[in-house]
C-alpha cells in the first residue's frame, strides 16, 4: 500500500529535480564569467524583499540552450532563436529582440489558500488505496493573486518578438512599450479590509 505511494512520490520528485536541473545558471552561480554578468541586491517587487538583480550580455547566450535565473534578469541585446529562459520569482527585461522559437517562463510570488470540497479527486479510498474517485475530503489550492502589487511588467521586451515565441508568466507582458494580452495574467491580491 505505502510502497506504491512512495514509489510514485519518488518518481514525481525525481522528475521535478530533473526539470529544475535543466539548463545553465545565470548570475553568481554560473560556470562561466559571461553567464555570471553583474549582480546586485535590489527590491525587485514593490514591497518585496531584497533579491538578486543580474545583468548579462545577450552574446553570452547560445541558440537552442536553456538558462535559469532567480530574481530580476536583464539581458542587454537580442535573445537568440530557440533559447529557453526560466526566471524564478522575478522579472525579465530584454533590451533587444527575442528570436524565433524562444521559450520564456517567468514566475512571480503568488498568495494561495486551500479549500475542501466534495467531488472527484485523488484521495485514499476505503480500501486504503490512493486513487481517483468521489470523496468528501477533496482539497484544491486556490490562487488569491500576485503577492506584490507592482506596476512594472513581469516581462519587458524593448524590441520585437519572433515567430513561435512562448512567454508564460502570471504578470503583465510588454513588447516595444505596448502591453500585450496575457491570458494567464493574475491580478495582485486584494488588500484585506482595514489594511
Amino acid at each position: 500500500m505505502k510502497a506504491g505511494m512512495f514509489r510514485k512520490m519518488g518518481l514525481v520528485l525525481a522528475f521535478a529535480a530533473a526539470l529544475a536541473g535543466c539548463g545553465q545558471s545565470l548570475g553568481p552561480g554560473a560556470e562561466t564569467p559571461d553567464l555570471q554578468g553583474t549582480t546586485t541586491l535590489t527590491q525587485v517587487f514593490n514591497g518585496g524583499p531584497q533579491q538578486p538583480s543580474t545583468t548579462i550580455r545577450a552574446e553570452a547566450l547560445k541558440a537552442n540552450e536553456s538558462y535559469n535565473a532567480k530574481g530580476e534578469l536583464v539581458i542587454e541585446g537580442s535573445v537568440p532563436a530557440g533559447v529557453r529562459i526560466n526566471v524564478e520569482d522575478g522579472k525579465l527585461t530584454v533590451t533587444g529582440d527575442i528570436g524565433n522559437g524562444a521559450r520564456i517562463d517567468v514566475s512571480q510570488p503568488t498568495t494561495t489558500h486551500s479549500e475542501r470540497y466534495s467531488g472527484y479527486c485523488y484521495s485514499y479510498s476505503f480500501r486504503g488505496k490512493y486513487e481517483y474517485g468521489f470523496s468528501a475530503l477533496c482539497h484544491r489550492t486556490v490562487v488569491d493573486g500576485l503577492t506584490y502589487s507592482d506596476a512594472a511588467p513581469a516581462v519587458a521586451v524593448r524590441g520585437t518578438i519572433g515567430t513561435d515565441v512562448r512567454i508564460a508568466t502570471p504578470g503583465s507582458i510588454t513588447v516595444n512599450g505596448r502591453e500585450i494580452v496575457n491570458p494567464a495574467r493574475i491580478m495582485p491580491m486584494a488588500p484585506k479590509p482595514g489594511a
